[in-house]
C-alpha cells in the first residue's frame, strides 16, 4: 500500500511537473494573458483534457450541424464600440456542466435565457438537465456531445422546465438521464437558432444579444486560463461550445461552462481582428436564437402580429447593454419564429370556452377577449388556443 500511495505520489507531481511547463509555452505565446496550475484541470494531462473538452460537442457531421446563414451584409448596424452584457440584469450565474459532455446543452439554455429575458424583463433559471435529457436533435446525444444550434431549436419549440423544478444533476452522475416530462415547461420569447459566421457577423449579432459559438478549447491554452486577452491558439478544430457575450476593440468576451473558479470568474477573453475562423475558432459557427416580440404589462392589448420578414420590432423597450444600437433581422431564409407571444393573462371563469366569447387559451386556463379570431386561429397550433365566440 506504502508503495502504491508512492506511486500515486509520483503520477501526481510528474503531472503537476507537465502543467508547469506547458503554463510557461502558453505564457511566452499569449503575452497579454495570464495562465497558472492552481484550477481543478491541474492534475490532467493534455491529452485527458482534450477527451475531456471533446466528449461535449459532435464533430465530422457537418450535414447534421449546417443550418442556413442568416444575411446581415442588408442591415445597417451601427456597431457599439464596446458591449458587455455580463453588466446587465439578463446574465445568470457562471454555471458547471460537470462530468457530464453537456457544454453544448448549457451554451443552447444560457443563450435562450439571456433572451428571452432581453425580450420580457424575466431572467428565468431554466433547466439544462432537460436539454441534456431530452434534446436529441441533429443526433446531440446528452453526456456524450451535442450541438448547441439544435438545442436552441428544442428549446424554442418545446419550452423548458425550470432548474428548481428540473436540477442538473449529469454532472455529477456522468449520466445523461432519462427524459422527465412531468415538471411544467414554460414557453419562451423566442424562434428557432439563426446561423451565422465571420468576424463582422458576430460583432453585429452581439449588438442585439448574446450568442452560442463554438470553440477550439481543448488545449492547454484554455486549460490554464486565468485572466488577459488570448493571442494564440493551439490547434484547428472546434470541440466546444460555450457564449459570446461581448466585445472591445481588442477581445471578445466569452461565457464558459466551467465554474465561476475558471479563469476569469468564468470567463475567457479571446483576440479580436485576427480575420479568418477567429481566434480559437470563435468566429466560425455563431448560432442564436430569435427574439421574440416584447410583452405588454400588464397584458397584451392585441395579440402578437403573424411573423414576417424581417421580424417585427418588440413593442416595448428590450433591455440593452450601453450604448443601445438597433437589433439586426434575420434574412428571409430565417425560419420563421416558433415562439413569439408570452402567456396571456385574463383569467376565464371556468373551464372549457365557458363564459368566454373571444379567444380562449386552455392551458392556462384563460380568456383573451381583445383577440380577433384569425390571431386565435394561428396561434392555436402553437399554444392551443380556441375560438369560442360567434
Amino acid at each position: 500500500n506504502a508503495r502504491s500511495l508512492d506511486d500515486v505520489v509520483a503520477d501526481e507531481l510528474q503531472r503537476l511537473l507537465n502543467n508547469k511547463n506547458a503554463v510557461e509555452v502558453a505564457r511566452k505565446n499569449n503575452p497579454k494573458a495570464q495562465f497558472g496550475t492552481n484550477h481543478k484541470f491541474a492534475l490532467m494531462t493534455e491529452t485527458e483534457f482534450a477527451n475531456y473538452v471533446k466528449g461535449s460537442f459532435q464533430q465530422g457531421n457537418s450535414t447534421l450541424r449546417s443550418l442556413p446563414q442568416a444575411d446581415l451584409s442588408s442591415n445597417a448596424i451601427k456597431q457599439a464600440a464596446t458591449i458587455d452584457w455580463t453588466t446587465g440584469s439578463c446574465m445568470p450565474p457562471v454555471r458547471d456542466q460537470g462530468q457530464c459532455g453537456s457544454c453544448w446543452a448549457f451554451s443552447a439554455t444560457g443563450s435562450s435565457e439571456m433572451g428571452h429575458c432581453l425580450v420580457t424583463g424575466q431572467l428565468l433559471v431554466l433547466s439544462e438537465q432537460q436539454v441534456t435529457s431530452c434534446s436529441t436533435n441533429g443526433g446531440s446525444q446528452g453526456c456524450n456531445g451535442g450541438y448547441e444550434n439544435y438545442g436552441i431549436d428544442y428549446v424554442a419549440q418545446t419550452g423548458l422546465c425550470l432548474d428548481s423544478a428540473w436540477p442538473y444533476t449529469s454532472g455529477s452522475s456522468g449520466q445523461t438521464g432519462s427524459c422527465n416530462n412531468n415538471c411544467a415547461k414554460k414557453k419562451l420569447s423566442i424562434g428557432n437558432s439563426v446561423s451565422v459566421s465571420g468576424e463582422d457577423a458576430l460583432a453585429t449579432v452581439l449588438n442585439t444579444q448574446p450568442v452560442s459559438v463554438s470553440v477550439e478549447a481543448g488545449n492547454s491554452v484554455w486549460q490554464n486560463y486565468q485572466g488577459g486577452v488570448v493571442t494564440q491558439c493551439p490547434g484547428a478544430q472546434s470541440d466546444h461550445a460555450v457564449i459570446a457575450v461581448g466585445y472591445d476593440a481588442q477581445s471578445y468576451k466569452v461565457r464558459n461552462s466551467w465554474g465561476a473558479s475558471w479563469g476569469e470568474s468564468g470567463y475567457i477573453r479571446l483576440e479580436r481582428g485576427v480575420g479568418g475562423v477567429g481566434m480559437c475558432n470563435v468566429v466560425a459557427d455563431v448560432s442564436y436564437p430569435q427574439l421574440g416580440p416584447t410583452p405588454s404589462t400588464p397584458k397584451p392589448s392585441s395579440p402578437t402580429p403573424k411573423p414576417s420578414s424581417p421580424t417585427p420590432k418588440p413593442s416595448s423597450p428590450t433591455p440593452k447593454p450601453s450604448p443601445s444600437t438597433p437589433t439586426p433581422s434575420p434574412s428571409k431564409s430565417t425560419p420563421k419564429p416558433k415562439t413569439t407571444t408570452p402567456k396571456p393573462t385574463t383569467p376565464a371563469p371556468q373551464p372549457g370556452c365557458g363564459s368566454c366569447y373571444g379567444c380562449y387559451y386552455p392551458d392556462g386556463d384563460e380568456c383573451l377577449s381583445d383577440w380577433t379570431q384569425d390571431d386565435c386561429n394561428y396561434y392555436g397550433d402553437l399554444y392551443g388556443t380556441i375560438w369560442c365566440g360567434n
